[in-house]
């Protein structure tokens, strides 16, 4: 019986094989999606369970509160909370810190030899870092791994770089700065990609200096613990407030804790060690993968339905030989079982040659090498899909009445509102909204990446490590700097605008005090960024009390320096007008207002514009910034490295991009945009298949009234749109039902925008006229092709 069911099956793909490509190949476009999803998918909920007992670890974070009740949630901590809780909670297993030297962080310069790099994925860690995290050690071990104050743990990556194929233990790296020569005393393999942050050199936190187990006030450290199973996370989260609230009383930051396994898609938090996921995006890419393989099923059953009148009589002549129902269900079934079996095979192939493309776009690292939870997940996708997608037209083609096919009298297969009709309703229903989404999106990205934002980031590159040098040579450097031809200026900073940047608590006399985000600059790092000046001066070389000084021990009311303030800190602080040359405190001392500009973008675009402060502490700085204006930049680079070696020849020249700064804060919506409009090219790819196969169906079914028709004196234009007609009421159908979705869905998407488009009625008419042009020259391909048939051909056979 299998066998005789397997043969007929194979019969009837090879007889329709018009058919039977449309529905093997749009069902393979499907699956290799739905499995590249998947894959991203899975990979995206594995960030950070490679960890032993993952499900027990926990990073501490803390909301900011200011005094006038506004909070800021951030991801770093103080130095003591690690030790406090190790000594003070019971269901503490082990409490352990980090400093991250971050993206915008300073570099090191490493020497090995005669090799020598500029380094900055540097973590400084508590001797029990390797007690909470699991990574493996390829060579020392995490027991001795810190015995000593210069000791360094590197990656396997890292090992490589510098010693080759030597034995790293016992080496010796140096260092700059306060690192000096450090030992290698244990060489890991390399953090692996899912996990939320990456270094390269581990240090002990000890080279930091200063007595950290007792510092409460600086907040730059991360805080991960694990704790007992079963611990009642929120009474232990009450604990942490409590040991925080007894060491500093007038606080009222509020602490809680975040599941290891749940940062890198629902943690968005100020100085994030690298910028996470997005779990909506997550779920809406779940939800496309559902639409796409239900497209392709919703194709299988509209040609299987179709197909009926074609079958009918197959069925009656099977039914009156004896056959019973249950066997023609079974055989309906093995067919599109094994139409399904080749569609995954085929789907395999496909995905593999897209997963480079996909890895390019995402980032990522995806491989269906050593995955059998992939073959698993496409075995069972193809049993589902066979059985899902194959029960109705199995049901339905065997419930035919062999009296009636056999008189020559049609199966009823669907009026006015029939089954293929609403099938293709769906489909297309899901395709407009799907592209409405794209328009927007793709809107959304382009207003970010092209929106004002208060300032000139292009042909602005900014040079590291500023603070390496001398003070005569940064002024050598700058002085040189502005001799080269294209240098337009060069200013200082500590941070990067569109990077990092600092938190400072300022207030006005008797009001509440606000954290504001701030930059220490050099006197025409404004003017170089071409930031607006609204009212009064930039820092100036005139003007001494500008440099912000560290105020006398035990003296309060002192001044000790100037400040720049945005527009929104002016009004948020409560200045009154006119704010220049107010006093603003920051703790017992003030600083003077010199100057207000207008408020410009210093994050996402996701955050309202929120209070900016540039002060002036020439200890603090660490970035050149250097505006260009040039044509030819290699040149101007070049000269620039040049003039840089004559100053620092031992550090290697580095700069980057202000643009670059800024484009990664869009990063994930690029990439978000990239993937999407991908797949609903795809999602219409292969609904234009189902359309095209019906198509062609609706042609074969009506060859002999289109020969009549034009027999009559019909135009190739009548026949045409006759054809044509009834599928573009039904895309006129999903159009209507589709855009208060896709409407509906998009507003909610952009509600996580602080600036954001207005949907505006072109984007809807656009995607109808889109859905609309799409459904025509696909339908029309096969009209045209009925309606240029010679009619006597057609009507040979009556």
């Amino acid at each position: 019986m299998i066998k005789s069911n397997l043969k007929i099956s194979l019969r009837n793909i090879h007889r329709n094989r018009i058919f039977s490509f449309i529905n093997i190949f749009g069902l393979a476009v499907g699956m290799a999606c739905s499995l590249l999803i998947f894959l991203f998918v899975k990979n995206e909920f594995s960030y950070d369970r490679f960890n032993k007992d993952s499900a027990n670890i926990y990073r501490v974070v803390k909301d900011f509160v200011n005094e006038n009740g506004t909070e800021i949630p951030d991801a770093t901590t103080p130095p003591a909370l690690a030790v406090a809780m190790q000594i003070e909670i019971p269901e503490v297993v082990c409490a352990t810190r980090a400093f991250a030297n971050r993206d915008w962080g300073q570099n090191f310069l490493f020497k090995y030899g005669d090799k020598k790099f500029n380094e900055h994925k540097i973590f400084f860690v508590d001797s029990n870092f390797f007690r909470v995290f699991t990574l493996h050690f390829l060579k020392g071990n995490q027991q001795n791994a810190y015995k000593e104050n210069n000791s360094i743990v590197i990656t396997e990556s890292i090992a490589k770089k510098y010693f080759g194929t030597e034995n790293p233990i016992g080496k010796t790296l140096q260092a700059d700065q306060f690192l000096d020569n450090l030992k290698v005393t244990g060489v890991i393999k390399d953090v692996p990609r899912n996990s939320h942050f990456h270094f390269d050199f581990a240090i002990p936190l000890s080279k930091l200096g200063g007595d950290k187990d007792a510092d409460w006030d600086w907040y730059e450290f991360y805080t991960y613990v694990r704790v007992k199973p079963y611990t009642n996370i929120a009474a232990f989260t009450k604990k942490i407030q409590t040991i925080y609230q007894q060491n500093d009383s007038a606080g009222k930051n509020i602490y809680y804790t975040q599941p290891l396994t749940s940062i890198h898609l629902t943690s968005n938090l100020k100085s994030e060690i690298e910028p996470n996921s997005n779990k909506l995006y997550v779920y809406i890419f779940s939800i496309i993968a559902i639409f796409i393989v239900l497209i392709a099923g919703i194709n299988y059953v509209n040609l299987a339905t179709a197909k009926a009148a074609i079958r009918a009589k197959e069925i009656g002549i099977r039914k009156v030989t004896g056959a019973s129902r249950s066997s023609l269900i079974n055989q309906f079934l093995t067919e599109s079982l094994i139409t399904c079996l080749v569609a995954s095979l085929l789907a395999i192939v496909i995905a593999q040659l897209l997963l480079p493309v996909v890895n390019a776009i995402t980032q990522k690292r995806l491989t269906f090498i050593n995955n059998p939870v992939m073959l698993v997940y496409v075995a069972g996708m193809a049993l589902l899909i066979g059985i899902g997608a194959g029960i109705f037209p199995a049901i339905y083609l065997s419930s035919f009445k062999p009296v009636l096919v056999l008189k020559g009298l049609k199966a009823n297969y669907g009026g006015k509102l029939g089954l293929r009709k609403i099938l293709v309703v769906l489909q297309f229903t899901i395709s407009i909204v799907l592209i409405i989404g794209a328009l927007v999106i793709g809107k959304q990205v382009h207003f970010m990446q092209s929106a004002t934002l208060g300032l000139n980031k292009d042909q602005v590159v900014i040079v590291k490590n500023e603070g390496t040098l001398a003070d005569a040579d940064k002024d050598a450097f700058r002085n040189s700097a502005l001799e080269i031809n294209g240098v337009k200026k060069v200013a200082t900073s500590d941070g990067v605008l569109g990077g990092q940047n600092w938190p400072i608590n300022l207030h006005v006399q008797g009001k509440a005090g606000q954290l504001i985000d701030f930059l220490s600059t050099s006197d025409d790092y404004v003017d170089a960024l071409g930031i607006h000046l609204k009212e009064g001066r930039t820092f100036s070389k005139n003007f001494p009390t500008d440099i912000t000084i560290n105020p006398p021990a035990n003296q309060s009311n002192q001044l000790i320096g100037s400040v720049i303030l945005n527009e929104t800190a002016v009004q948020e602080l409560g200045i009154q007008e006119p704010a220049v040359g107010k006093n603003i405190f920051w703790d017992k001392n003030y600083l003077r207002v010199v100057g207000i500009v207008k408020d410009f973008h210093f994050s996402s675009f996701h955050n309202k514009i929120k209070p900016f402060a540039f002060l002036n502490i020439p200890r603090r700085m660490g970035n050149f910034t250097i505006k260009l204006s040039t044509d030819n930049m290699k040149v101007t680079l070049a000269e620039l490295e040049s003039a840089w070696n004559k100053f620092s020849p031992e550090r290697p020249f580095e700069y980057f991009f202000l643009d670059d700064t800024y484009g990664k804060l869009y990063q994930s919506e690029i990439h978000f945009e990239q993937i999407f409009t991908s797949l609903v090219i795809l999602a219409i790819l292969i609904a234009c298949l189902g359309l095209f196969g019906l198509a062609t169906f609706v042609a074969q079914q009506r060859v002999k009234e289109i020969g009549i028709r034009k027999v009559l004196g019909s135009s190739v234009f009548n026949i045409t749109k006759l054809l044509s007609l009834d599928f573009i009421k039904l895309v006129g159908i999903s159009i209507v039902i589709a855009t208060p979705v896709a409407w509906y869905a998009m507003n909610k998407w952009l509600e996580d925008y602080a600036y954001r488009i207005n949907i505006r009625w072109t984007t809807f008419f656009m995607s109808a006229l889109l859905a609309i042009a799409v459904a025509l020259i696909t339908v029309s391909f096969q009209a045209i092709k009925a309606a240029v048939a010679n009619p006597g051909k057609s009507l040979r056979t009556e």
